[in-house]
């Protein structure tokens, strides 16, 4: 019991944990993702309403929202690539 009281070392994550950590990130990403696009959807939709012009911003709104939400998961796959570089080096 003394020893483990002196002892810093942190444990190491299971690959169970890891796995749960793993579906845990990705559905995470899918939300960013998704939520990105109906962001882009809803406030097209109310400056079309507030221009009063139809489909014409809630389109624009839609493909921003998908691009935003593509660029958010290419942000988040380039994190992954780099913790999985530092991984083999050690």
């Amino acid at each position: 019991m003394a020893e483990r009281a002196h002892d810093n070392t942190e444990p190491k994550p299971t690959s169970e944990l890891t796995a749960v950590a793993q579906k845990v990130a990705q559905g995470s990403e899918a939300m960013d993702f998704i939520s990105s696009v109906v962001a882009g959807l809803l406030l097209g939709l109310g400056l079309d309403w507030w221009v009063g012009t139809r489909p014409v911003f809630t389109i624009i709104g839609i493909v921003l929202g998908f691009v935003a939400g593509f660029f958010k998961l290419w942000q988040a796959s380039s994190v992954l690539e780099e913790q999985a570089k530092e991984r083999r080096r050690v």
